[in-house]
Order: C-alpha cells, then structure tokens, then sequence
C-alpha cells in the first residue's frame, strides 16, 4: 500500500458531514489520557454533531481520501469558538493541525478572535495552542480558555508630539480595569505614548520612566480612573504587583505596563497590546532627507471580549497590504541598497524578493512562483541565509537561479519593505529587488517550485499573495 500524502487538504463542511467529523472526534479524544470529569465531547452523538454544523459548519482535515482532523466553527459575539478540535493519532506529524489552524483563520473572517477551550490537566495541550498563538485569558477550572486576536491596527507617529496625540486620543476610549501591554525596544516611545494617556485621563503628576520605581499611581483629577504605570521589566512576574503596596486597586484604575508581553497577560482576561517599532516609510516627499524626524509605527492588538466594540482613534491606517493569516505589509520604503546596513538592529532583514518584469506584445508582466510547500502565488525569494554571511543581493541571485533554473536579470535594489508574520507578530525586513528579463524560462525546474506564472500586475490571481501582489505594484511604480 502506498504511502499517504504529506500534504493534508482541508474542507469547508455542514451538518451533512457529521458522522465523518464524529469518527475523528471519538477516535482523538479516546486517545488522550483519561480525565475526571470525561471530556464533553466524548459524548457527542452524530445527531449532536450535525446541530452543532448546522450553525456555522466546520472544517475536516484529509491525507488522501482518509479524513484525519476536523473541528466545529461555533461564533459567539465577536469570537469564534473552535469546538471538539482532533487530529488522529496515526495522522500526527503531517502539519493536519497547523493546516487546520490555518482555515479556521480564513473562515473566521470579520471576527475578532478565535477562541479554544482546553483542560488543564493536559499541559502539552495547552502549551501547543499557546505556540498556534492563543493567549490564556481565563481559568475556571478544570478549562482554560486561549484566544488568538485576529486584528491589528497600524498608526503612524512622525514625531513625539504626534505619539502623545495617539495616546490622549485613545485615553478617552479607556475605562476602569483596563490593561495596555506596551512593547519595542529602548528609546521606542513607550512613555512618550503613555504621557498622551495620562493627559487624555487627566492624572495629577508628570508621567515618567518607571524603571527606578516599578510602578507609579497617578490619581484622576476629574474623578476618573487612576493611571497604575508598572515597568515589568524589573519584575519578576507580574504577582510581584501584590507586593508594591500601590495606593489604589488596579480594577478602578488604567494600567500600563511597560515591557510587560509575556509577563502583564494575568491581570486581566482582556488587554490591549501595544508594539511600537521604527518606521521606514518616507511618504512626504517634502520631508528633507536630513530630517532629525524619527518616526515610529504603533500597533495596537485587541485581545478578550473588553475590546470587542473598540471605538479605534480615527488616526488608524489600514496596512499597505494584508492576508487572512494575519501577515501584513507595514512598510514601504525606496532607498539605496547601503542603507541596508543602518536599518533598526533590534529588526532582523530575513527575506529577499525580486519583482522580475517581461515586456511582450502583452504589456508588462512580472513573475510568480508556486513551491510544493505554498497555497499561495508569490514573488521570487528566499530566506538570506546569515550563517553563510550572504547578502540580500545574494540571496535574490540564489532564489531565481533555483526557482527558474534561469540566471537572473541585472537586480536594481527597490527597497525595503516591514512586515508583519503571523500569530507571533514578529516583525522583520524585508528586501526588494527589480529585474527585466528578455527571455523568460520556458518551465520551472523540478525543485521547489512546482508552477509558475507572468502575472500581469491586475487580473484576478487565484492564491495571489496580497502582499507580493502590492510590492509587485510598488516596484513597478503602480502603487
């Protein structure tokens, strides 16, 4: 018998799929160690099953023709739970859960966040959902409840004043018992930030670093909330909160905390999450190159249901380009290839891309690859691999020459752009590169490409990558 495909195959189902999704649920949650009380979905029937499909459906996960995972889409409000989540025991290891992962965030489009409901006494569990993204928000137990947000919102700050702006005006949207989780690196503007929210709450007293004191309360002087201003970075878990003796209880009062992800996310099942990082971006053309302007970039994470109705400050942009999977394009920014050296350190430049144009009878065009790993039609690229010391020029080369089986173009350095990657929100560089070839390669090779297309930078594409699509434009000079 034939081995199974590694690749698994997920499907959009409805209550006409139920007793295939049962056999999946009973046969992985038989598989894990015995609880008390029995895990719930141990007692699904195929008539419950089809109830629970018939509200919003669910997914099933298949190697082949055997069906090896399923889960339950059931909306709630602004969160989409996902229900009697399994994979078969004998179908680990091929990625089903990660694919799986994967569609339930394209189908819950429009939402805020997914939601999973696990059992503590399984920690591996746990920790796995916790590595997908989800972040504990509540335990009653024997349940832990994970959500992973689904949104972000991008703001631009040119300048200190401009960052203040930004947090008065989000201040006026801030109530008691809320929490603002702020990261970036020294210097990123966090208490420039944080000054604009304690102006917008009226607190008496100057807002200032924290670090040498932990935590700073600033009362209302208009009968508002207080302002708790923690720096985590000294702490060594946020219980030690309880120690500082603060003059006021965080639940009638706003906290931030300074440095405080991965550490602040026990004071309250909902949070805002807040990352400032440098920009790149030198949209005004009237700015001098110059410029002792340091612009930065704030993104801000809802996370829980507090959230959920955020009146988000009108000064927000949406990112140059986005896909469901939370990827999302930041940044742009046309410059000289010898200031890849004076990029943000703390920002680590992974990628290489070549937008490469053919001009036939047609118009313009610009080359698309499919790898055997992708579901999407991207540009030419590869990782720059650091431990050989390979540039991005490099790296470019290496791309196209095992993409195509051709030798590339003469590369002209674009720019670079910043993105956004997934669940864990990194944030990295990226380099873009530009070529015309005169006569393309009849066919792909057989390595890690399996299709490939000339794109003509405006029909519809299916499993065109919005981002490659929008950097494809912007190199050509269309966006």
């Amino acid at each position: 018998m034939s081995a199974p495909p590694t690749a698994p195959t997920v499907h959009r189902v409805g209550p006409e799929a139920a007793a295939e999704v049962l056999a999946v649920v009973r046969e992985a949650f038989a598989a894990r160690p015995p609880l008390d009380p029995p895990a719930d979905a141990l007692a699904e029937t195929e008539a419950s099953i089809a109830a629970l499909l018939g509200r919003h459906g669910g997914l099933v996960a298949r190697l082949g023709e055997q069906t090896v995972g399923a889960l339950v889409l059931d909306p709630i409000g602004g969160t989409m739970y996902l229900r009697r989540f399994g994979v078969l025991p004998s179908a680990q290891g091929h990625g089903v859960a990660g694919r799986l992962i994967d569609a339930a965030v394209y189908a819950s489009a429009g939402y805020d966040d997914l939601t999973v409901v696990a059992r503590e006494e399984l920690p591996r569990t746990v920790r796995f959902w916790q590595r997908q993204g989800f972040r504990e928000v509540r335990r009653h137990s024997p349940n832990v409840e994970l959500r992973r947000p689904l949104r972000t919102f991008v703001f631009d700050a040119p300048d200190a004043e401009a960052m203040r702006e930004i947090g008065e005006a989000l201040a006026a949207r801030l109530e008691a018992g809320d929490l603002l989780v702020l990261s970036g690196e020294l210097g990123a503007g966090k208490t420039t930030f944080t000054q604009g929210i304690g102006a917008g709450l009226q607190v008496r007293g100057a807002v200032t670093s924290p670090t040498f004191v932990i935590a700073r309360v600033h009362p209302s002087l208009v009968d508002g909330p207080a302002l708790v201003h923690v720096d985590a970075y000294r702490l060594g878990g946020i219980d030690e909160l309880d120690d500082l003796d603060l003059d006021t209880s965080l639940e009638d009062a706003v906290t931030v905390v300074e440095w405080g992800e991965g550490v602040a996310e026990g004071l309250a099942e909902s949070r805002l999450e807040i990352r400032i990082i440098r920009a790149l971006a030198d949209d005004d053309p009237e700015t001098e190159a110059d410029s002792e302007l340091d612009p930065r970039r704030v993104l801000m994470t809802p996370v829980g249901p507090r959230w959920y109705e955020l009146d988000v400050p009108s000064s927000h942009r949406p990112p140059l380009a986005e896909k469901l999977n939370e990827n999302l394009l930041l940044d742009f920014r046309r410059c000289a290839e010898g200031e890849l050296e004076h990029l943000d350190p703390e920002i680590p430049l992974v990628l290489s891309l070549t937008v490469a144009e053919h001009r036939d009878s047609s118009g313009v065009r610009t080359l698309l690859v499919r790898n055997h790993w992708s579901r999407e039609w991207e540009l030419s690229g590869k990782d720059v691999d650091d431990e050989l010391g390979e540039t991005p020029r490099e790296a470019a080369v290496r791309a196209y020459r095992s993409e195509t089986g051709g030798e590339p173009p003469e590369l002209e350095f674009v720019g670079v752009a910043t993105v956004q990657l997934g669940h864990e929100r990194r944030i990295e560089y990226a380099a873009i590169f530009h070529g015309t070839v005169d006569d393309p390669p009849a066919a792909p090779p057989s390595g890690d490409v399996k299709q490939q297309v000339w794109w003509d930078l405006e029909s519809d594409l299916d499993g065109l990558s919005p981002i490659d699509a929008h950097l494809a434009r912007l190199a050509h000079g269309l966006s």
